[in-house]
């Protein structure tokens, strides 16, 4: 039996796709065809002894498995050697978008599986868009299955057990262009596409990264002495509680950064004004316990009140922020949680003098209030400053805001309840 490529140079390019899956351990079948042929294109095989021609060109189907997934994927070879050139040439932007040559991918997540999988996975129906965007024309579509995404996180070595590269809950919103992808349209086109799919279908769609492993592997680690130590804190209650709390667990039905980061600094804002009275009433207290304060000259009053000058001016958006973030949080804490631009803030370590740590402290809530400001305010009407979290960095931000949102609640739940300002 004769193997006949067309066009000849399939040859070539499936020999190197071959060698990719080696290299990445991903399985690969193509019948009974290959690697059994010599250079000059005969099958070695003892067993075929007529002189059939078989034809593998792009169309000819393969199929392959990527390490740890659960089924392998048959597809034409074309879109298999397509697929693995875009992941060879393209980025993982934290783990929930894949940006080729020719091919974009955002990884979803959704208010309603039920609906969303008979409308995408289970019917007929299109919903696929068509858009020309500066003479270039792009197709969205939802997609799940065998992508560049779940290529590259075998290139990057992103998978486990119970996190495959591939899985039945990877669905994503693809982008494709024949002219190539102009990098700056694709956030504006997801936007467009879920606007469209709330406003049409009522489905919430939403940027849903793939998580690097699985919380319940660690746990499935523990022994079972820790799992028997394993304990709720006590529930907090009291004045001003319910509120804060309403303010933080709307952040629940939420996957999106920027909504993440702007409700995280309301509960700041909430506990901001307690705490700014509480150093007010402590630096007063302070100044009157003074023996000055019996017999108060010129000096004495201009001191009293320039105490109550700074706390006008530490209402003010930065100091109101810094202020809570210094008085609330253990920055050693926050240093676990800190995206990588926070360098001042990663740098700090136990051994750190306290004017390092007063530098990192401003580094937090400058970026805290300046990228809260970013979101709060018209892009038109905005004039960074320079410490916003970068848009690459988002999701590590929203969730870093998250530990220091959470320690300020439980410092608010600490304090007395006649000195919470609510």
């Amino acid at each position: 039996m004769k193997v006949k490529f067309e066009p000849e140079n399939l040859k070539q390019e499936l020999d190197q796709l071959l060698d990719f899956c080696e290299n990445y351990e991903i399985k690969y079948d193509l019948d009974h065809y290959y690697p059994y042929w010599d250079e000059d294109g005969e099958v070695i095989d003892e067993e075929e002894t007529n002189n059939d021609i078989t034809i593998i060109d792009y169309n000819t189907e393969i199929s392959i498995g990527l390490p740890r997934s659960y089924e392998d994927y048959k597809h034409k070879l074309g879109l298999i050697l397509n697929i693995v050139n875009e992941a060879k040439n393209g980025k993982n932007v934290d783990n929930y978008k894949f940006i080729g040559k020719k091919l974009a991918f955002i990884r979803v997540g959704c208010n309603n599986w039920e609906i969303f999988n008979k409308l995408f996975l289970e019917s007929d129906m299109d919903f696929s868009k068509n858009i020309i965007i500066s003479e270039k024309s792009y197709q969205l579509n939802i997609v799940n299955g065998l992508t560049s995404f779940g290529i590259i996180l075998t290139m990057e070595g992103k998978l486990s057990k119970y996190v495959p590269p591939v899985d039945n809950d990877d669905i994503f919103l693809q982008i494709s262009s024949r002219d190539g992808i102009d990098h700056h349209v694709i956030d504006h086109l997801f936007n467009s596409y879920i606007f469209e799919l709330k406003s049409t279908l009522g489905l919430e769609a939403y940027i849903a990264p793939k998580p690097d492993h699985n919380p319940w592997e660690e746990v499935a680690d523990f022994a079972d002495s820790e799992l028997t130590n394993l304990k709720l804190r006590p529930l907090i209650y009291g004045k001003g509680i319910n509120e804060l709390l309403d303010i933080y667990n709307t952040t629940i039905t939420t996957h999106d950064p920027e909504m993440l980061i702007l409700t995280y600094t309301r509960v700041i804002e909430y506990v901001s004004q307690t705490v700014i009275r509480k150093d007010l009433i402590e630096k007063t207290v302070n100044k009157l316990s003074s023996p000055k304060a019996l017999t108060p000259d010129a000096n004495y009053i201009l001191e009293l009140g320039k105490i109550f000058e700074e706390h006008r001016n530490n209402n003010k958006d930065f100091l109101a922020t810094r202020i809570t973030i210094e008085t609330c949080c253990d920055l050693l804490d926050l240093v676990k949680h800190a995206p990588k631009f926070l360098k001042k803030t990663n740098k700090i370590n136990i051994d750190n003098k306290s004017e390092d740590r007063q530098k990192a402290f401003d580094e937090i809530a400058s970026s805290v209030s300046n990228t809260r400001n970013m979101f709060a305010h018209a892009k038109t009407n905005y004039q960074p400053k320079g410490d916003e979290c970068p848009k690459e960095q988002l999701h590590d931000f929203a969730e870093f805001v998250d530990v220091i949102a959470q320690q300020i609640i439980r410092w608010f739940s600490r304090q007395p309840e006649n000195t919470r300002l609510v």
